[in-house]
Formats: structure tokens, C-alpha cells, sequence
């Protein structure tokens, strides 16, 4: 009662004391009740813990009948009303049967909810059909009163209404409970806030419409609802999280709230989708900051507790008074030493309040020195060591008061960077805020030159631009007097074992945890641009439905995102200057009918009030009309098979049935083609597993069972109900199975394996390396659009697929799927759901090639389906297609848990299309086509040498890069290679990668012999084994260093040589699939002359690997791969080839065939046909040096095919 006291819970009564005993043996028959155990029963409360004098009413059982009644008042007029007091009211008694009747096991339950109704209310309500002339009970005699009209409950002063109960079962078990009213104290007036936020939710649109319209109504009737009371009730009493419909109402009063609620209610608000993911974006220098929160110091504890910790750990630097804020002057607020302090402090109250209430973001983002608060927020830094980097930073930048920064917007910052060239030195970019936003910075002489130039260069532009209010050039050469200091002084600093992903600034990726623990990162991260165009599409790549929050003290970076990002992405605010509980509260709210479920408890924490009778959720109510009929006709037939599909038709559990109809499978009518209703085939695999499931004996796991099924035939609907006959016949290990239909026509056959172990390829999947591989998306509705073109109309309950990420080339799909509340109910029930394998069966839409396209395809089989665990209500499905013909594509695939789990696995997935096909394209050869690009398509770090690790070649290429990188960078020569191979290889090459942006490996740049001599094959296995022991090395110690292989003349169709690259080319593209964490780049050089080594310079500062992972450089021009198909002159000369020519010449006598694992089985026969077939130069990549024999081999065959 003490906790329902702090809940503010409204308490009805309470239970003093309660008895139960049973005389089912004594009496004959067990039905009659006994007087004797009915009276030790009361005896045992009133004898000696309740005085029977201070009950007032008694709820009797009251059975009306001839033998109960009298009983039931014979032992209370013995142990109660006899023994009372003559000074107190003769004993009333009652009974809640003659309004509702005989409840069974409800009764107890019932008679105490009269009570305590007449307890609330004061009054004691008649027994309906009571007549004392018809009773069999002499009242007076018993010193007992039925009541027959409504009278006042009085209360005694001492113990308020006191009520007895009584209970009896149907086999004697007697039971009683004294109740007595509790008398709660006035609630103190609740603490109130600036500002209310009252939330409503609903299962459907109009549901939530009725309920807002409600709301509305019922506050000009019921007065006594407090504003607080009715905002903490909406939240706290109510739930929401399984309702997608919502609209929540920031509110100061019930006035503005009713407006408010009635005019929504006319409106329709989106359904929220998959909850929100969000990412925290931290603003840096630049924003001001005009004077600190006071409503969220004086009303927020964790916020205001918070800044007192940091104001407490600043002055153990200095004697800094943060708070409050507007004791400062506004010359003192853009001095560094005080503004970041103030900002850092803002940020991380801020962000530290919202984790409090729930708000915890997937990824945080820092722009420049927002990147402090940042770090501390996602666990990275103490919030000790944060505050030590801001004093050392802001105390040591203050120093530097001089020059100027500037934005630039609205114009492609490749274009800007243009125009800095004669200003080199003076002025550079020190932000990259977006494509076509950067901040300039730079002495004020040099930047105000800049500014003019600009505006009258980009006049006709609509060209922003705004000089920022700060003291000095941050991100610029003015940085760097400071830099050797603010590392030692911030050194050391205690490593953290992170929460959160950090996306750096400084290297726009996921930083790594030690990151933060180094002085010479916050130096570079002070002195080095900020890459937050980079570091916000990182934050956004794998991520669905992302929300952007800005934590700042006023808007700063949103027009940046979107500008990255596109317009529609969401980005909210967290604060405005005057305005912060709106703006926060504002956010609460979006936030909430996105879809996302803050700790509504802690929110209210300290602000907790009486809950109130409203919001009352409004149902949707519809009328379905039952058929009752077949539901007869099949409960009559069936034996219960524990599904809620089927029945057992006889006792052998061989056959079973499936009553299909708009009432028992409302959802199947939904599925539908050319506008007729079809049993969808996924429906039939369910009703195969469930019999087969049902009728094993001993029941085995359903992640022992192998399904595999054909369908026949299609299943029309109708408005009539059908039944569905499911026949069994058992084997050993195995059960075959066949769906008919009432006239013995079979629409599905298949077989299921029982008892099976380790029959699933993969337990799990990397599905963010699947969306790395998986660029292209097709929007939820393109998806259902290009469905619909080709005959097919779902229903919302089958529409539940997100968008769709998929990879053309290699024929993969993925997408995320959020199970909708009408399939949540049932699924699982079931072993598959019928609707959710259907939507892996609409996934092949995307997986079909452009002639396919536009034909109806059905399927016609699944070769094996294994349900390892249920399926759940968040999950990803991944499908790749694994055969395709002219008329039928294969796929397979896997639904797989948010942490990649594989929960179902389907393989062999026949879709067979409707008519034949006239060509036949052969849909699995591809070639790398070469794209030219130009400047003004990139968009990258501009003005800054990159500081790298040289595998130095013997050509002189590396030399000639030495004006372009960074001075500190290192040069290994190949002839080193001795000396790193010796010994503990791997060490050494982790010693050599450390500390370093980037790895050029360019010991593929080499010419070596035509022949195929002992040592070309050597020099080659060492150049290879060099570079897989710097991958090793680097995903050894888990760095975010990028690998960059230069090659010279590889990609040309033609060529007269034999080099390294060749391998390393295609090393490197088996590393961009199976090491992921790390960044590859294939460059290729057609020459060595200064315009390609200057083109060169310009790719590794301007082209990363991320978006151009292979670049070909010829002439001083710049290409990009694209993979594409084989384009064929004459298809049909390709398709109709059934058998070898050996006097066809396949192959071309001047080109290079790459064959990887070339050296056995499979492989090396390929490379004798290419031989064979007038291949000209063959290059062998493997993982071993290959043996004396296979050398032998080797030679005899290159000198048979010269």
C-alpha cells in the first residue's frame, strides 16, 4: 500500500484479513453446503482479529437457493451479527446475484467490486427480486437487514465502511475477506513545469482520431482534471509502445489543449514505421552561445546537477564560473577560454537529460570541438578527462585571437577550392559542412579578399555567405604555434570502454576507442579541417530511419545535413535560445510519433501527480458476421491439433483439415492477382509443417525439419468457405504430404525430414557488410508499384516490406521488416507465418533481370526450409538468386535477428514466369567498363598532404609522389622485404603500419619477364605475401587505416608484360569482400610522366576508396570502374553453343586472363582451356608457391601453346 501511496495509484479499499476452508468431504452430496465449516470459517476472523461490531455490510454468496441462503444467514447471524454490540446498526446483508446472475469463478471478484463501488459512492444498493414475504430467512430473528432501496453507507470515525465477503465454491471450498475503506490524504499541489506534453495513442487511425475527439470533449465536463495530472496520466498510466498511430501535444493549458485536440482530430497522422535510430549531432565553434537555460536549471535536477559537475571539475583548472550564463558579457562570451566551456557544458547536460528520459542515440557526431562532448556522451572519455581537453584546447586557442572565418554555401565546395589556389597559405577550408557548404578560414585580410571575390564570382549563384563571430582561424596554419603544447598538456588520458559509436570529424568514420585517449588526436583534431559532410553520411550508411538530433543551443547544422543527405531527412533540435522547453518538449514529441518509446517514468520523475480518469481509449468497433455454419460443421469432424489452422480429421493424426474463409483466414483474401483472391503457396508450407509437427509421435524440434514442397496448382477464393484436406504418409525419418482440395485436386506436394542436425549452412550473416555490397534501393512503394504492374495487389497485412537494398550485379537483396500487429497476434502460433514467408517470395521483384520484368511470376517450389528459432517482430530478410534460365529463377535466403542470427533458412526457391522468353541473355558474364570523371564530380579533403606508409616501387613512382605527401611519411623499398619477412613477420609489420592515415603499396609496379620463369613466380609470391601481411597486420590492431594499391598499365585490354599487379588486383578485390573493416583502392597508372603523377597526387587526396575503390589513370585523365554485362553481338551464337569446337578460337591471343586458385583442380583445368583456346597470357593467382611438379607442368604447357 506504501508503494501505491508514492504512485499517487487511487486506492479502492483494502484487504484486513482473509480465510478459506473446504467441507466438500463432510457433506453429501459435495454441492450441499455446511453450516458448521461456513461458521469455523468466520470464527476464525471475527473470534479473534476483526470485532464483528465494526463491519457494517456483508456481501453474501447468496446461491438463491432453498438449501444455501438459509445456511449462509444462519452461520453470519451466529459468529457476526449475534455478537455485536447493541449500540451499532443491525447488520446489512446483500447479494450481487440478483443483478448479474451466477458467475462461476468470477463471483468473489464480482461481489468485491459492488463493495467497493458502494464504498466510493457511500451507499448500499438494494437486492433485486428480494421480498420478505417470499424469503425463506427470518431477518429479525437473525438480527439481519436486506436491503431493498438505496441507503447511506455511514462511516465511523475510526474505521471509515467496513464490509465482509463471502465465497463458496461449487465442491465446498468456502472463502471470506473483511474490506475496509481507506481514507487517502489530499495529494500536495503538483510541482508544475513551464510547459505540458500529452500523448495519444491508438492501434488505428481512427481509433486515435476518436479518442483525440474524446479527450476534447471530455474536458468541458469533467472540471476537476488538472493540466499536470491529465499530461502525467497520458504518459505514464497509459501504453503506447505497441501503437504505431500517434500525436503527441506540447501544452501550458487545458484550454490551449482542447483547441489543439479538436483540430487534430479532423486530421490523419501518419503511422509511425520501425522505431527511430538516432544519431546525436554535437555543434562546434561558430555557434554562440547568448545565455544559459535558467527553466531547465531550475525545473530539471539531472540537468542542473550536471552543470554543477562540470562548473566543479573546470575550477580545478581555473577559477571559470559557468553558471549562470547571462552574468557574462557578450565580449566575454566569444572568448574561447569561456564560450567553449559554456558550450561543452550546454551540450553535455543537454544530451545527459535526454539519455535520462530514455533518449539514448545508435552513433554520436561532434563538428570540431563539439567532438569533446561528444566523446564523453558515448562513453569514450570521463567526464574529468572531457572537461581537461576543452580547458587545455579553449585556454591554448585563446592565445591564437586573430584572423577570420567565413561560410560558404550554396555553391559545390570543389569549386570554392578552386578558387583558394592564389590564397595558398592565407586561407583554407577548415569545415566541410556539406556538398556544397564549407567555412573558410584564414587571416582577415585574406579572407575578406576572398569574400569579394566570391560574391562577385558566383553572383548570379545565389552564392551564402556569412562571416562567423569568432575570435580567431580554427582549422588553420594559426593552429599550429599551439599544437606540440595542447598534446603534452592533455596527456594523459584515461582509455574508456565506449557505449556508442563515435563518428569522427577528424577522419569522417567510426573513431576506435584509444582514439580518444591520445593528445596528438585532439591536436590533429584542432588543427586538421573538419570532415562533417564525410562523418554525417557514415553515420547515415546501414542505418534505417534515422534521426538526426541537433544538440546545440540553437539550429546550426541542420541545413547542412539535409544538404548532405537529401532534403527529407529528419533532423530535430534539441534547444532554442528563449524557447528551450518548448523546443525540447517539441522534440520529445516528434520523437514519440515517430515511433520512438522514451522512459516516460523518468521523465516525469519528481513530477508525478493523481492520475486522471481520462485519456479513455476509443475502439475502432466493426461488425463481422461469423460463419457459424462451416466452424460447426468442422468442430463436429475435427480432433484438436494444437494450431490454429487445423484440425485432426480422424485419430491415426494423417489427415488433418484447414476451414479457409473471410472469417478463420481474413488475411488470405488480401493476397491477390488480376484481382482474384489466391491462397498464396507460403500458406500451403505452413499447413505441411503444422500437420507434419502435429502428428509426430514423439514430437521432435522444429529446428530439426527440413521442408521441402512443390505447388501444383492455384487455389481461387471466394466468398464461400472451403475446406482444405492435408494427407499424410509417414516413413522413417520423413513424412510426405499433400494439400487438396474438396475434390481430391492436389494444389501442393511435399515431403518434411525429421530429426536432422547441422543441415544450415551459416548460423549467422554480416548483414552491414550485405548492405555495404548493396548500393541501389528500391522504395517500399516502387517495389509494390512494379508488383502491382505485373498483376499483383496486396493488402496492408502483406505490405510489410521496407525498403529494399540491393546489389545488381551479384544478384543480393536486403531489406528490414517490422511484423504489423495483426500478424504479431498470430505468428507465433504458427511454425512460419503464411504472410511473412510471402513477403520473402515478394523480395525476387527486385532480384528479376530488366526481361523478366515485366511478367507475373509465381512460385512453383522451395527446395529447403529450416525454421531454426521463431521469427520475430523486428527482423532483416536476405535473398540472393542462385540460377536463372528463361522461363525460372532460383534464389535463397535467410530471415536473421537484428544481431545477424539466421532464424529461418530457404534455399532452392523456384519462381517460374508466365510466357517463354525470346532471348536468352546470358545473365552471369559482367566486364569492368571504364567511366570517365571529372573534378567537379568529387567531393573530398581539399588543400591538406596526406601523411602515409610507402611500399616504395623500383620505377621511381614513389619518389615522384614525395612532393605531394606529407613530410613525415615513411618509404619502404622492396629490397626491405628480407628483413621484414625474417623473424616475427607479423610484428614487424604491425610496428611498421602504426600511426599512419593511409597504406601505397606500389611493389606491384615492377616488369618483369614474358616467359613464366622460377623468378617471375617468386618475385610475384613475395610481393603478395607483403601484402597480405599488411592487411593482416592492420586488421590485427583493428585500424581504421586505409590500404591503397597502385598498380602500372594492369587494367589495359592489351598488353606486352607480365607484372605483379595482375594478382594484387584481384587479392585486393577478394579483400574488399572478406575484410570488410578495412578500406581497399586499386589504382592503375598508364604512365609514369609528371601529368599522371600530378593526376595521382590529386586521386589520393580527392578520391577515397570508400566511393572509388578502383581509379585508372591515363593521359591525365581519370576513370572509374562500373561493372556491367558482357555485351554480346550475336547472343544467340553464345546460348546455342552445345557442344566444344576445339577449332574455335574462344579466347584472344593479346589479352590477359586472371585465374584465381589456378593451380588446382577446377582452376588448373581452366587454365589448360584457356591455353587451349587461344588465350595468349595467362596469370595464376594462388594462395601457395606452387611445387617443382606443378612448375613442370606449368612449363610443358606453355611451351605446347606458344
Amino acid at each position: 500500500m506504501e508503494q501505491a501511496k508514492e504512485d499517487y495509484s487511487k486506492i479502492w479499499g483494502v484487504i484486513n484479513i482473509s480465510a478459506v476452508n473446504q467441507n466438500g468431504r463432510s457433506m453429501t452430496p459435495i454441492t450441499r453446503p455446511s453450516q458448521i465449516e461456513q461458521e469455523n470459517l468466520l470464527r476464525s476472523i471475527y473470534e479473534s482479529h476483526v470485532d464483528p461490531s465494526v463491519v457494517q455490510y456483508i456481501e453474501a454468496h447468496g446461491t438463491g437457493t432453498a438449501a444455501g441462503d438459509p445456511t449462509e444467514a444462519e452461520s453470519l447471524s451466529s459468529v457476526i451479527s449475534k455478537n455485536r454490540s447493541s449500540r451499532v446498526s443491525i447488520l446489512k446483508i446483500g447479494s450481487v446475484k440478483g443483478n448479474i446472475g451466477h458467475t462461476e469463478s468470477a463471483a468473489g471478484a464480482a461481489g468485491l467490486i459492488k463493495v467497493l463501488l458502494m464504498m466510493h459512492h457511500g451507499k448500499i444498493v438494494p437486492s433485486l427480486h428480494y421480498s420478505k414475504e417470499m424469503s425463506s430467512i427470518d431477518t429479525e430473528k437473525l438480527n439481519l437487514a436486506v436491503a431493498t432501496a438505496v441507503e447511506p453507507w455511514e462511516e465511523s470515525s475510526e474505521y471509515g465502511r467496513v464490509a465482509g465477503i463471502n465465497c463458496f465454491g461449487f465442491g465446498g471450498t468456502n472463502a471470506h475477506v473483511v474490506v475496509r475503506q481507506v481514507k487517502q490524504p489530499e495529494p500536495l499541489p503538483a510541482f508544475k513545469k513551464p510547459l505540458e506534453l500529452v500523448l495519444l495513442s491508438a492501434a488505428s487511425l481512427k481509433s486515435l482520431q476518436m479518442t483525440m475527439a474524446d479527450t476534447a470533449e471530455q474536458l468541458s465536463t469533467r472540471h476537476s482534471v488538472t493540466l499536470p495530472s491529465l499530461a502525467y496520466t497520458s504518459a505514464c498510466r497509459r501504453s503506447h509502445a505497441s501503437y504505431r498511430y500517434r500525436k503527441a501535444f506540447v501544452t501550458n493549458s487545458l484550454q490551449h489543449l482542447q483547441q489543439e485536440l479538436k483540430s487534430a482530430a479532423s486530421t490523419k497522422p501518419a503511422m509511425s514505421k520501425v522505431e527511430p535510430q538516432l544519431v546525436f549531432v554535437f555543434c562546434g565553434n561558430g555557434v554562440t552561445l547568448k545565455e544559459f537555460s535558467e527553466a531547465l536549471l531550475s525545473s530539471e535536477p539531472v540537468f542542473r546537477d550536471k552543470c554543477k559537475e562540470i562548473e566543479d571539475l573546470f575550477q580545478q583548472h581555473a577559477a571559470i564560473s559557468l553558471l549562470p550564463a547571462r552574468n557574462h558579457s557578450p565580449k566575454d562570451l566569444l572568448n574561447p577560454e569561456l564560450s567553449q566551456p559554456l558550450l561543452f557544458a550546454l551540450q553535455v547536460a543537454v544530451a545527459s537529460l535526454l539519455k535520462h528520459w530514455g533518449i539514448k542515440p545508435v552513433a554520436v557526431v561532434g563538428h570540431s570541438v563539439g567532438e569533446v562532448a561528444a566523446a564523453h556522451i558515448a562513453g569514450y572519455l570521463s567526464l574529468a578527462d572531457a572537461v581537461k581537453v576543452i580547458y587545455h584546447r579553449s585556454r591554448l586557442q585563446a592565445k591564437t585571437a586573430s584572423g577570420r572565418m567565413m561560410v560558404v554555401g550554396n555553391i559545390p565546395v570543389e569549386e570554392i577550392a578552386e578558387r583558394l589556389h592564389p590564397y595558398s597559405g592565407k586561407v583554407c577550408i577548415a569545415a566541410f559542412n556539406s556538398p556544397i557548404s564549407c567555412t573558410l578560414s584564414g587571416s582577415v585580410d585574406a579572407v575578406e579578399a576572398v569574400q569579394r571575390e566570391l560574391a562577385e564570382a558566383f553572383r548570379q549563384r545565389n552564392i551564402f555567405l556569412h562571416v562567423l563571430n569568432v575570435p580567431a582561424a580554427y582549422h588553420s596554419p594559426s593552429m599550429d604555434v599551439i599544437l606540440r603544447e595542447l598534446e603534452e598538456q592533455i596527456e594523459p588520458l584515461e582509455k574508456q570502454k565506449g557505449e556508442t559509436e563515435v563518428v569522427s570529424t577528424l577522419t569522417g568514420v567510426a573513431a576506435s576507442g584509444s582514439d580518444f585517449a591520445q593528445g596528438k588526436f585532439w591536436a590533429r583534431h584542432t588543427r586538421e579541417p573538419v570532415a562533417f559532410t564525410q562523418a554525417i553520411q557514415t553515420a547515415a550508411r546501414g542505418r534505417e530511419n534515422v534521426v538526426f538530433v541537433e544538440i546545440s543551443p540553437h539550429r546550426a547544422l541542420q541545413r547542412s545535413i539535409k544538404e548532405t543527405l537529401g532534403k527529407g531527412t529528419k533532423v530535430l533540435s534539441s534547444l532554442q535560445t528563449d524557447a528551450e522547453y518548448q523546443t525540447l518538449f517539441t522534440l520529445v514529441g516528434n520523437l514519440f510519433e515517430l515511433g520512438f518509446n522514451p522512459n516516460w517514468q523518468h521523465f516525469y520523475n519528481g513530477y508525478q501527480s493523481v492520475p486522471a480518469a481520462i485519456p479513455r481509449y476509443q475502439f475502432d468497433r466493426q461488425k463481422l458476421m461469423g460463419i457459424l455454419d462451416s466452424h460447426q460443421q468442422a468442430n463436429q469432424r475435427g480432433v484438436s491439433a494444437s494450431h490454429p489452422l487445423i484440425y485432426g480429421i480422424n485419430s491415426d493424426n494423417v489427415e488433418f483439415g484447414c476451414l479457409v474463409s473471410q472469417d478463420t483466414t481474413p488475411y488470405l483474401y488480401e493476397h491477390k492477382n488480376n484481382g482474384v483472391a489466391l491462397v498464396p503457396g507460403a500458406f500451403y508450407v505452413e499447413l505441411g509443417l503444422a500437420s507434419v509437427m502435429s502428428s509426430s509421435t514423439p514430437k521432435v524440434p522444429l529446428s530439426t525439419c527440413q521442408l521441402s514442397i512443390s505447388f501444383s496448382a492455384p487455389c481461387v477464393l471466394t466468398q464461400n468457405s472451403q475446406v482444405l484436406s492435408i494427407k499424410l504418409s509417414p516413413q522413417r525419418g520423413m513424412t510426405t504430404f499433400e494439400v487438396l482440395s474438396s475434390s481430391n485436386a492436389v494444389y501442393a506436394a511435399g515431403q518434411v525430414a525429421k530429426g536432422l542436425e547441422g543441415v544450415v549452412e551459416e548460423s549467422s550473416i554480416s548483414f552491414q557488410a550485405v548492405y555495404r555490397r548493396c548500393r541501389s534501393v528500391i522504395s517500399r512503394e516502387e517495389l509494390y508499384e512494379a508488383l502491382s504492374q505485373v498483376g499483383f495487389q496486396y493488402g496492408s497485412i502483406f505490405r510489410q516490406l521496407s525498403d529494399v537494398h540491393y546489389c545488381q550485379e551479384l544478384k543480393e537483396a536486403i531489406t528490414s521488416i517490422k511484423v504489423n500487429e495483426e500478424t504479431v497476434r498470430d505468428m507465433y502460433s504458427y511454425c512460419i507465418h503464411p504472410v511473412l514467408l510471402d513477403c520473402f517470395l515478394q523480395m525476387t521483384a527486385v532480384l528479376t533481370s530488366r526481361t523478366l520484368q515485366s511478367r507475373a511470376g509465381f512460385p512453383s517450389g522451395i527446395g529447403s526450409l529450416v525454421v531454426l528459432r521463431p521469427l520475430e517482430e523486428e527482423m532483416k530478410i536476405y535473398m540472393r538468386m542462385t540460377k536463372s534460365t528463361g522461363n525460372c529463377l532460383e534464389v535463397c535466403g535467410c530471415f536473421v535477428d537484428k544481431h545477424g542470427s539466421v532464424l529461418a533458412e530457404l534455399k532452392r526457391v523456384a519462381i517460374t514466369f508466365m510466357k517463354e522468353v525470346s532471348s536468352r541473355d546470358n545473365e552471369f558474364l559482367f566486364e569492368n567498363k571504364w567511366k570517365e570523371v571529372s573534378l567537379s564530380q568529387t567531393i573530398g579533403h581539399l588543400g591538406f598532404k596526406p601523411r602515409v606508409l610507402v611500399f616504395a616501387d623500383k620505377l621511381g613512382i614513389a619518389e615522384q609522389l614525395k612532393n605531394y605527401l606529407h613530410p613525415s611519411s615513411r618509404y619502404v623499398m622492396y629490397e626491405a622485404w628480407e628483413c621484414l619477412m625474417e623473424g616475427d613477420a607479423q610484428n614487424k609489420m604491425r610496428a611498421e603500419v602504426r600511426d599512419y592515415d593511409e597504406i601505397l603499396f606500389l611493389w606491384g609496379i615492377q616488369k618483369l619477364s614474358a616467359d613464366f620463369p622460377g623468378k617471375a613466380v617468386d618475385q610475384l609470391a613475395k610481393c603478395c605475401e607483403a601484402y597480405r601481411q599488411v592487411v593482416v597486420a592492420l586488421r590485427e590492431k583493428t585500424s581504421r587505416c586505409s590500404v591503397r594499391v597502385i598498380t602500372y598499365r594492369t587494367t589495359e585490354r592489351y598488353v606486352d608484360h607480365i607484372n605483379c599487379g595482375f594478382a594484387l588486383y584481384g587479392m585486393t578485390r577478394t579483400c574488399i569482400v572478406e575484410v570488410p573493416e578495412i578500406t581497399f583502392q586499386l589504382i592503375d597508372l598508364s604512365s609514369s610522366t609528371s601529368l599522371d603523377m600530378s593526376v595521382l597526387a590529386d586521386v589520393l587526396v580527392k578520391y577515397k576508396g570508400g566511393s572509388y575503390p578502383e581509379v585508372c589513370i591515363s593521359q591525365g585523365r581519370i576513370y572509374v570502374s562500373e561493372i556491367s554485362h558482357t555485351p554480346f553481338k550475336d547472343i544467340n551464337v553464345l546460348s546455342d553453343i552445345p557442344v566444344y569446337e576445339p577449332q574455335k578460337h574462344l579466347f584472344k591471343q593479346n589479352a590477359v586472363y586472371v585465374v584465381a586458385g589456378g593451380l588446382t583442380g577446377l582452376g588448373f583445368e581452366t587454365v589448360k582451356f584457356i591455353a587451349e583456346n587461344g588465350g595468349g597470357c595467362i596469370a595464376i593467382l594462388s594462395r601457395r608457391i606452387p611445387s617443382s611438379e606443378k612448375q613442370e607442368e606449368l612449363k610443358a604447357l606453355q611451351q605446347q601453346h606458344k
